[in-house]
């Protein structure tokens, strides 16, 4: 049987809308090979999604190396444009009147910025990919790649095993994966940065296979090596708190941070094994935000499970008071932490919390406290 393609499809506000029909209507099997090249296809993405990449492509000369190589994790437009508003956000704090245009981004960056996606060695997708870390070399100053697969926790949408594909950079030491994929972030380690594949398994008739990377990917930035010092651990009379702090540009976008958080600790203070807890949460484990006051909520206000804060760590719905999201991501342990557009400057903080709680089998109440003191730069 034809090996088919996954596709995610990622809906994002402001840049495009699910009509109804699309998703009621069965377009059949799709076919992973695509009759073009591989910059040709990339060329003619209906909704223009890497026509900024093709310029830098172009910038540095490597359309005939693009074509060539058997592995591309591509990223979208969205990526390159998060980085873009990055090194503008940098300029301007030095003149706030200074213009960046896509020239002077071009001229800033490195062409092993975009080799950092290129694989010459082989093909890499889903269908090779296992749980465990397979480690990459693409021959550039920009080294430390890995990818795996995951296990995804079943949904009522399936009953089969589904698994997604991941982009890593190792940060210091690699981080232990459990049988189902799901990593384990030793105590005093940094987190890797585990980059999700939107689509997976595109085959050109160059030879390569494409894996798309998620749009909240940042363009090679993501790839810098972190000044993160980890959280501060503090023993709570029924389980932990970690205390992180967080810093982000304030942004026209909803643009932010993430944050990974240690499963080993987290899996010690429940009693349980790391793997299981992803699938526990939001039935045997709930999750929600600790306001102000101390309550307890897990009335969602973002994506769930997440909340959107006002100004003093509040809960609010979207809107107004609005200052600040914190969404969790069971399956890679990972909080996405972002502000809300034009409502924040620099020099302000914030101060949200969010905690997972699980009353275990002797029917004691344990709880893991996350705080998240945020600093917009």
């Amino acid at each position: 049987m034809r090996t088919l393609i996954l596709i995610l499809v990622v809906c994002v506000i402001s840049f495009a809308s699910c009509k109804k029909a699309a998703y009621l209507t069965d377009d059949g099997l799709h076919s992973e090979y695509v009759d073009m090249s591989t910059y040709d296809y990339l060329k003619s993405h209906p909704n223009g999604m890497f026509d900024t990449l093709l310029l830098i492509v172009d910038h540095f000369g490597l359309k005939n190396e693009l074509n060539s190589a058997k592995t591309f994790w591509a990223p979208s437009d969205y990526s390159i444009k998060r980085f873009f508003k990055l090194k503008e956000a940098l300029l301007k704090e030095e003149n706030e009147n200074a213009e960046y245009t896509f020239d002077q981004f071009l001229s800033d960056i490195e062409v092993d910025s975009l080799r950092a996606y290129i694989y010459s060695d082989a093909q890499h997708t889903l269908s090779t990919a296992n749980t465990s870390y397979t480690h990459l070399n693409n021959g550039t100053s920009i080294d430390g790649f890995a990818f795996n697969k995951q296990k995804q926790p079943q949904g009522q949408w399936s009953y089969q095993d589904i698994y997604y594909l991941y982009y890593i950079k190792v940060r210091g030491e690699a981080d232990q994966t459990a049988p189902d994929g799901s990593i384990r972030v030793d105590r005093n380690d940094q987190a890797d940065v585990r980059i999700l594949c939107q689509t997976t398994g595109i085959k050109t008739n160059t030879g390569t296979v494409i894996n798309v990377l998620n749009n909240y990917h940042t363009f090679i930035a993501d790839f810098n090596e972190s000044g993160e010092s980890g959280p501060l651990i503090e023993d709570l009379e029924n389980g932990l708190r970690f205390t992180y702090a967080v810093s982000f540009k304030a942004a026209s976008s909803y643009s932010g941070a993430t944050v990974t958080v240690p499963s080993a600790w987290i899996a010690e203070t429940f009693a349980l094994e790391a793997d299981e807890i992803p699938s526990m949460i939001r039935n045997s484990i709930a999750f929600g935000a600790v306001e102000p006051n101390g309550t307890f909520n897990t009335n969602y206000t973002a994506s769930a499970p997440g909340h959107w804060f006002s100004a003093d760590g509040t809960v609010v719905p979207w809107g107004d008071n609005a200052r600040l999201f914190s969404e969790y991501m069971p399956a890679s342990w990972t909080f996405s932490i972002g502000q809300y557009p034009n409502r924040s400057a620099v020099g302000d903080t914030y101060t949200i919390k969010q905690a997972l709680e699980y009353t275990n089998r002797s029917n004691k109440k344990l709880r893991v406290e996350f705080v998240f003191n945020v600093r917009i730069n």
